[in-house]
């Protein structure tokens, strides 16, 4: 006996346009109704003007009855119903919060933002996220003159009316954008919050000391990422050799007040100084475990036993040091390799970028400005080299993974998150970004990564398939993705493989003949077709603002958002743009003692003057 199956039907129904979705979409449509309601109002004022004349009183009734149908069957007709369910776009009603509004969706993209929002019917709603969705990150793909810094300053400016705080590096290169953006902060009340790292013009820079913070292991993870060339056994022996300095030099900033730099850290790239430092800390080698490892290092390096450096004389290490340098051993070579390695990034941070760097008094720490909610807008100098910007963006990253090590260690999530804008990251991406954004949600840091193209993120990481790791978990650890015009196809097909396929019932006709005297009859067949939800052509002629938004498996077509002003006005915020020489103000910030301090010599002035008055 044949075994009975159960299966479950599937219809289709086609989306047809109802009589009020008609006449929105349809202009001709549209203006034969208005011409029935001029006709209506026309006849029926000569009627009341009591005009004898059957045509008339025939046309006023004809066309007043017509009205009356139109307005009820239009007032009736419901709005069609958007049956996307379990969507995480916030729904824009007052119960609702949200923390930035994306951008306008729309029904179909008419060659740019501003003709795709003025097009009549074409808005759908706002594209509303809140703190949480941001906090699963976004991801920006779009080439040059997509209008992603419209999105971008649009975004910040949401963010600063929050009152939130934020990070923005620009790998542009110029400071045009710097000053639109400060524009907003001074617009806004908020330029003092305004924080500028400037490396085009380092007269004019807030400064920064990422040494003075921090434990020896986050600052080793902030600075092998400087290091260029492929792993192997040499980048290892590198890494090792910066790892024990920053062990010796962290302890001494802690536990004897040293005011670490990168000059101080330059001096002890040598052979000669490690030996000094480890003679001199032997004594109390047992009140750490950093100065511990610091000398078995040294004392591996120069290959002498550990328990025999504790004790000879400083004539005897001297000479086994001299001993082991004339003769090449491997310790005291792979010593001078680490060092020739690491001397040329130091010196850049020293010497080069020493004004925003190598300061014992810098005006922020990157921690305090996160936790306060500050602006931090970072000018990398892409323009004058290719390998410097690259450095910097990098030390930046570096930079915020030790922030967030901090974070986990003393600080509550935020209820607003603050959020990272890293333009052209293809340029400075370093390897574990990926992880760096999957632990940064829980600690209230929310990263924006903006490229052209994703093979710009497959610089680091291991190659799998045709993507790289860290691109792939880039990928996974992002929730809202946002592509702008792009010419790589292959982002276009990454991105339609991850929303559901688009539907079509085509109608189709034939002809056919009956009996012998050829009747002809018409028959009328559906078939169902299925096509990717975005093609390469549509995504390739977007300008200006228009986008594609995806975000937990929807797709929303949409038109970026702007500043308040160039979306009133057509006009944007700026800070004497015509006048590129005039610099951004600084910012000058003291520390709470300096302030209580001189608050306190001022009552003190004023109390004394006040006191003379009354005795004279």
């Amino acid at each position: 006996m044949a075994e009975v199956e159960f299966v479950k039907e599937r219809f289709f129904k086609p989306d047809r346009a109802n009589f009020k979705s008609l006449i929105i979409k349809d202009e001709m449509f549209r203006y034969f109704i208005y011409l029935i309601f001029f006709i209506a109002f026309v006849a029926n004022a000569l009627m009341l003007l009591d005009y004898k004349s059957y045509n008339v009183h025939f046309t006023a009734h004809t066309t007043f009855w017509a009205s009356l149908f139109i307005l009820f069957t239009f007032l009736t007709s419901r709005d069609k119903k958007d049956n996307r369910t379990n969507e995480n776009i916030e729904k824009n009603i007052p119960a609702k919060k949200y923390l930035i509004n994306l951008g306008l969706e729309v029904k179909k993209f008419q060659g740019n933002a501003v003709k795709s929002v003025r097009k009549q019917g074409n808005i759908v709603r706002p594209l509303l996220l809140n703190a949480e969705q941001f906090k699963r990150h976004l991801i920006i793909v779009a080439t040059i003159g997509a209008g992603k810094s419209v999105l971008m300053k649009g975004m910040i400016e949401q963010q600063l009316k929050n009152d939130g705080g934020g990070l923005c590096v620009d790998g542009k290169g110029t400071l045009e954008f710097a000053k639109e953006i400060y524009g907003l902060f001074v617009a806004l009340g908020r330029e003092d919050d305004f924080i500028h790292i400037n490396f085009l013009d380092m007269d004019n820079t807030h400064t920064i000391n990422p040494l003075l913070s921090g434990s020896a292991e986050a600052l080793y993870e902030i600075l092998t990422a400087l290091l260029e060339g492929e792993e192997n056994e040499w980048k290892a022996k590198q890494k090792e050799f910066m790892k024990n300095i920053l062990k010796l030099l962290v302890w001494q900033r802690d536990h004897e007040n040293l005011k670490l730099d990168f000059s101080i850290l330059a001096d002890y790239l040598t052979l000669d100084a490690l030996v000094d430092s480890a003679i001199k800390y032997r004594e109390k080698i047992y009140l750490s475990t950093a100065l511990d490892d610091f000398i078995t290092y040294v004392s591996v390096t120069i290959s002498m036993q550990k328990s025999k450096f504790l004790t000879a004389s400083v004539e005897e290490i001297k000479n086994r040091q001299k001993e082991a340098q004339t003769n090449s051993e491997q310790g005291a070579y792979d010593s001078t390799m680490s060092a020739s390695a690491w001397i040329g990034v130091i010196t850049s941070l020293k010497s080069d970028y020493g004004r925003v760097f190598n300061t014992q008094t810098p005006t922020i720490s990157l921690f305090e400005t996160i936790q306060r909610n500050k602006f931090i807008f970072v000018t990398l100098p892409t323009m004058a080299s290719d390998t410097t910007p690259k450095q910097l963006g990098k030390l930046i990253l570096g930079l915020l993974k030790g922030v967030a090590a901090e974070k986990a260690q003393k600080a509550v999530e935020p209820e607003i998150p603050f959020i990272c804008w890293f333009d052209e990251i293809g340029s400075y991406v370093i390897d574990g970004f990926g992880r760096l954004m999957s632990k940064s949600r829980a600690l209230g840091i929310s990263i924006i990564p903006i490229f052209q193209s994703t093979s710009q993120l497959d610089v680091v990481g291991k190659i799998i398939s045709s993507a790289s790791s860290e691109r792939i978990e880039i990928f996974d650890t992002t929730g809202t993705h946002i592509l702008m015009k792009s010419i790589n196809p292959d982002v276009t097909k990454y991105y339609a493989d991850t929303v559901k396929e688009q539907r079509f019932i085509d109608k189709e006709f034939s002809d056919r003949k009956e009996g012998e005297k050829g009747k002809l009859s018409n028959e009328d067949r559906y078939r169902i077709e299925k096509e990717p939800a975005i093609r390469h052509d549509e995504v390739v002629s977007m300008n200006n603002g228009e986008m594609i938004v995806f975000n937990d498996g929807k797709m929303y077509r949409a038109t970026a958002t702007t500043e308040s002003d160039l979306a009133k006005y057509g006009k944007k915020v700026s800070f004497e743009i015509k006048k590129m020489q005039t610099p951004i103000p600084i910012t000058q910030y003291i520390s709470k003692k300096e302030f209580l301090g001189e608050a306190y010599k001022l009552y003190k002035k004023l109390y004394d003057d006040k006191n003379l008055g009354v005795a004279q």
